[in-house]
């Protein structure tokens, strides 16, 4: 024993040395992009500046073929899958609301309102990064997000959240969602943010209205007729902020309150490595179904500026190589694309709502009356159990019975009971990747080419690509070897490979392709 114990001792200081010396940037940044999908950042490219978004894709990693696998398009589901580096069917977050086979009701995934924090957070089965900076470092790995008013942010936070800076659309100022008690820094910026003429600003296009897309793919003979737009941010209908929480002007503000956060703190300043999501948006409060209208294109311009500005801050107050940034988007488009090809024929929407009461109707026909549909949310159909367990019916003919209904629905490709997926399951296929059993419906639906749901409330649609999804990605910083990855890759699998670089280990790494995404340290040391 005395042997082992001397041992031991030898040991200890050895061991603190090697955490102290593993590599790690002092700041993980994530540029998050409300509502931008890979088409739209390719469109725009040559409009940019040098200093922004083409910086980061120049001096970083351009991942030109990373997708997301989830089924659903809520933010949310594509956030966790992101930062926990696993699937819907390991962190459970399969949509924006799901029906709770134990509480018997319906959740919503995220709210934005403080007494619910606890539950948002535990929704989520699966650890973040944060989680796991903060099992490695200790509490010194700090976890924060600024954003305006978007709930889908509380699924970067990770169990643990240091900080959720949202902005008050009623009153005009950010508030911590996470503490009670306002820093002073925060209460000086939320002073300052009051004396100032937000509301008094107007928005109008940036450049010359006629080089945005929008203009350059009219008809012959149609641009003498083309709108321009001059928009006040005070509407006098609604909350005082909401049309200002929704413009370009709100991106700003995130910047200044990030600048803030890190200048008057020690926010990214010590060895553990602490995680800022900025949640920014590119869906303005005005749409009239355009691809890439002209508001969205100048949000995205104007925003390019905000970006290029807060790296010249970070890369000063920082050092370039001692953080990472990570730029994506939290959810595609929602534009109702439904007029695009023959309505009815190759294109179209598949109103749920009705849907479902289409598909209670039928089923009341041939087995009595009854509420045997309770809704159907995100691509779930879900089936009342209860009912269908107290007339003697049998769960799994039930679901087959309701999923050749659907299939003559007008829009909807496939309809897939899940009694056989869950009970005999395979583990590396699409369904399996985003079947969680206590949360996802009994038949899981797949829309035809060219048709879209309804948008939910946080603003999404479902798709025909819903499982194959696009994703904007580039990383640049510390330690990232500069250039483009061509290869198809999961988004989910960033996480594992920023952890591992670390010298942490996440589970999804024995899955995870080989990306030259970081430069080998042993090698330069050498």
């Amino acid at each position: 024993m005395l042997r082992l114990l001397t041992v031991l001792i030898f040991l200890l200081p050895v061991v603190a040395q090697t955490q102290a010396e593993l590599p790690a940037p002092k700041l993980i940044l994530y540029i998050v992009v409300d509502e931008l999908n890979h088409e739209q950042l390719q469109h725009i490219q040559s409009k940019l500046s040098r200093e922004g978004i083409n910086r980061l894709s120049g001096q970083g990693m351009r991942f030109m073929a990373a997708y997301s696998s989830d089924l659903s398009a809520y933010p949310g589901t594509r956030l966790t899958s992101f930062y926990t580096g696993t699937t819907p069917s390991v962190h459970g977050l399969i949509g924006e609301q799901w029906f709770d086979k134990k509480l018997n009701k319906y959740v919503e995934a995220a709210t934005n309102q403080p007494e619910g924090l606890e539950l948002t957070l535990n929704y989520n089965q699966a650890r973040s990064i944060s989680d796991y900076l903060k099992s490695f470092y200790g509490p010194a790995a700090k976890s924060a997000a600024i954003g305006m008013n978007s709930s889908w942010l509380w699924h970067t936070l990770g169990y643990s959240p240091d900080n959720l800076f949202q902005f008050n659309i009623e009153s005009g100022i950010f508030y911590d969602m996470v503490n009670m008690q306002e820093p002073e820094w925060l209460t000086r910026f939320n002073d300052n943010l009051q004396r100032s003429d937000l509301l008094g600003r107007q928005w109008g296009p940036i450049n010359d209205i006629s080089s945005y897309s929008e203009f350059q793919y009219l008809a012959p003979g149609r641009d003498k007729e083309f709108r321009s737009f001059l928009y006040n941010m005070k509407s006098g209908e609604g909350k005082a902020f909401e049309r200002f929480s929704r413009s370009p002007y709100a991106n700003t503000l995130i910047r200044d309150l990030a600048v803030s956060l890190l200048a008057s703190s020690d926010f990214g300043k010590d060895n553990a490595p602490d995680v800022l999501t900025l949640g920014f948006t590119a869906r303005p409060f005005v749409s009239n179904g355009s691809i890439l209208a002209v508001e969205k294109e100048d949000m995205l311009i104007r925003l390019d500026r905000d970006i290029s500005s807060l790296i010249n801050f970070i890369d000063s107050e920082i050092g370039r190589d001692n953080y990472l940034v990570i730029f994506t988007s939290a959810a595609e488009s929602s534009l109702d694309l439904s007029s695009a090809g023959k309505k009815g024929l190759t294109t179209g929407v598949v109103e749920y709502n009705k849907t479902a009461a289409l598909l209670n109707l039928y089923i009341m026909a041939t087995h009595g009356q009854g509420k045997w549909v309770l809704g159907m949310h995100d691509n779930s159909v879900y089936l009342n159990h209860q009912l269908i367990k107290e007339k003697g019916f049998s769960l799994k003919e039930m679901q087959e019975h309701a999923a050749s209904f659907l299939l003559e629905v007008a829009g909807i490709e496939r309809a897939i009971p899940t009694h056989d997926l869950i009970f005999q399951p395979e583990t590396e296929t699409l369904l399996a990747k985003n079947l969680y059993p206590t949360r996802s419906g009994d038949i899981l639906l797949s829309l035809q080419s060219g048709w879209q749901s309804a948008a939910s409330k946080a603003g999404t649609r479902q798709t025909a690509n819903s499982g194959n999804v696009p994703v904007p990605l580039i990383i640049r910083g510390w330690q990232v070897v500069p250039g483009a990855w061509f290869e198809p890759l999961e988004h989910h699998y960033i996480t594992p490979l920023i952890l591992k670089e670390m010298g942490i280990v996440h589970t999804s790494i024995l899955k995870a392709p080989r990306v030259s995404l970081f430069k080998t340290i042993t090698t330069e040391k050498q």
